[in-house]
């Protein structure tokens, strides 16, 4: 039985396979010529077979040192390229970072970050996951996320952030409702109309926002219908089931029929952090951080975007 080879003398067998000279190998390694002849011969001892032909004139592999040298070189390179990956994951150069975001992020900045990121490092992979505010904070509890655009009324205790944008609430009702004539409404108003609005399973995070701004005024909500995605609650409101609140970011993607209304005494607003786990900064992880750092610093403050709201 061949017993498994020793790592060491792998370099010194390749020197002198690639050389066929001992001389040769031994300059190349650097190490004195009877050290390397010894070294070969306690291979070859434990392989139990012979590895070159030796003569006065020549060395050559033997059929078995030509399999060696074949695969052992073959191993060497993926050994070299694999230490170079990790190397390049260690440094935070390469790898693949889990990034999830909520349907309100997809609407500001983080595109552009994470180009400047692909930019930045080539090398590395952006895994993207369209995952709900609070379905990111439990990835995040289970270790399953490396970072997230997320509602920053939902972020934890154990989490470190960076503003990403601000946006204002507004009301979107369909163009057929009476008050499409309107520009603006008063929460009070919007309370007496039946809501149209996310479920409370996966748009926890933005009910407790609106949740909030009712309650502080002693108002309640009537929901009509819920629904896990804007396109449905788009539809719903068109179709009249009744009216719904969004950030102004949707506004101009808004598919006809519909109708866009500032709340006048709206004083909360949907803000987006991008959102990472104190205890889990990896080099991949801090050079993300660090390229959203600068693209924030350039902006000078939280994006917010205000939109025409056009009226035919």
């Amino acid at each position: 039985m061949v017993r498994p080879l020793l790592p060491a003398k792998i370099p010194y067998f390749l020197a002198v396979g690639e050389t066929l000279s001992f001389r040769k190998a031994a300059e190349k390694l650097g190490i004195a010529q009877p050290a390397l002849s010894r070294s070969i011969r306690d291979l070859e001892l434990q392989l139990g077979f012979t590895l070159f032909e030796r003569s006065t004139r020549r060395v050559v592999l033997t059929p078995a040192g030509e399999v060696l040298y074949r695969e052992s070189a073959d191993a060497m390179q993926r050994l070299a390229r694999a230490t170079m990956h990790a190397e390049r994951v260690a440094q935070g150069l390469s790898g693949t970072v889990s990034v999830g975001y909520s349907t309100f992020a997809a609407t500001g900045p983080m595109s552009d970050i994470i180009i400047e990121f692909r930019k930045r490092h080539p090398q590395a992979q952006v895994g993207l996951r369209l995952l709900a505010s609070s379905e990111q904070a439990a990835a995040f509890d289970e270790g399953t996320l490396d970072l997230g655009f997320m509602m920053s009324n939902v972020v934890g205790p154990l989490q470190q952030t960076i503003p990403i944008s601000r946006e204002r609430l507004v009301a979107l009702v369909p163009t057929s409702h009476a008050w499409a004539a309107n520009r603006a409404i008063s929460m009070r108003t919007l309370s007496t109309a039946p809501l149209v609005i996310g479920s409370a399973r996966r748009w926890r995070g933005f009910r407790a926002l609106i949740n909030g701004l009712m309650t502080d005024r002693g108002l309640s909500l009537t929901i009509a219908e819920e629904a896990d995605d804007v396109p449905v609650l788009l539809q719903l409101v068109r179709s009249g089931f009744g009216c719904t609140i969004l950030d102004a970011s949707f506004i101009p993607t808004l598919p006809p029929g519909i109708a866009p209304l500032e709340i006048e005494d709206a004083t909360a607003t949907l803000d987006i952090s991008l959102v990472w786990r104190k205890d889990n900064l990896s080099p991949l992880v801090a050079r993300f951080v660090d390229v959203a750092n600068a693209f924030m610093a350039s902006h000078q403050e939280v994006p917010r975007r205000r939109h025409r709201q056009n009226r035919k």
